[in-house]
């Protein structure tokens, strides 16, 4: 019996590889399911703590996430003064937040959230860093409404910076403004930058109301017109910037 068992012993060890691991697997299953079951046996009185800093790591979680969308929004305002400042038209206007908008053609308006109570009057002009956005119409205690240059009561005198032509850009909506009370004559060219005039103290002299992407020639009446993109970006408008006539033209 002895022989016997040496010769089993033997032959097992003469097994291939894969056959005697699937065997030591085999006799190793009931203590490995024996120790999982210990485990899980241990861990349940734990599970009522484990769940609570489940939730406390949740929340810590969207604490967190909520702080970094704050630092990233403020870095982004903070980017945004500088764009401002950069521009060198005013260091003292208020920087406001656009929180409403006009969607009808005939309407193109901006509701901002600063108001009466942060300074601001009627005349104060409204730009971003890439130019005129238009001037306060209506004010309240912390809020005002902004006339965009687009709208169909907007006028303003304006000037074609190159060839220094002078006439009224006038709101036609949908993003367009149109420069009229140009003679037949009048030198200006697709491409061309459209400034303020400074007539009639509403706005200072030389700040960028948009580029020609149109002219027409009307020989029989001597009237020349031009199409004009305004240069503030009037669909994407977020932050900007409030300046009173006395802080602009300085």
């Amino acid at each position: 019996m002895r022989w016997l068992g040496a010769c089993g012993v033997g032959a097992f060890l003469l097994l291939h590889d894969p056959a005697r691991q699937t065997a030591i697997a085999v006799i190793r299953f009931p203590l490995t399911v024996t120790n999982a079951g210990l485990g899980v046996l241990l861990a349940i009185p734990r599970l009522p703590s484990l769940l609570r800093d489940r939730e406390r790591l949740q929340v810590e979680l969207m604490r967190r996430q909520l702080e970094i969308a704050r630092l990233q929004e403020a870095l982004r305002k903070t980017h945004r003064a500088h764009g401002f400042t950069d521009q060198a038209v005013a260091s003292r206007g208020v920087l406001a937040q656009v929180i409403g908008r006009s969607t009808l053609p005939t309407q193109q308006t901006a509701l901002l959230d600063t108001g009466q109570g942060d300074g601001l009057t009627l005349d104060t002009l409204v730009i971003d860093p890439e130019g005129v956005v238009g001037r306060l119409v209506e004010l309240h205690r912390s809020s005002a409404l902004v006339l965009l240059v687009t709208d169909p009561d907007s006028r303003i005198a304006a000037l074609v910076e190159r060839s220094r032509e002078t006439g009224l850009l006038v709101g036609r909506s949908l993003s367009q403004c149109e420069l009229i009370y140009l003679d037949g004559q009048a030198d200006v060219a697709i491409g061309d930058r459209i400034v303020t005039a400074g007539f009639g103290g509403t706005f200072p002299k030389g700040l960028p109301l948009g580029t020609v992407t149109r002219v027409s020639r009307d020989q029989e009446a001597a009237v020349t017109t031009a199409w004009v993109e305004p240069a503030a970006r009037l669909s994407r408008l977020e932050d900007v910037l409030c300046l009173p006539m006395r802080e602009a033209e300085e």
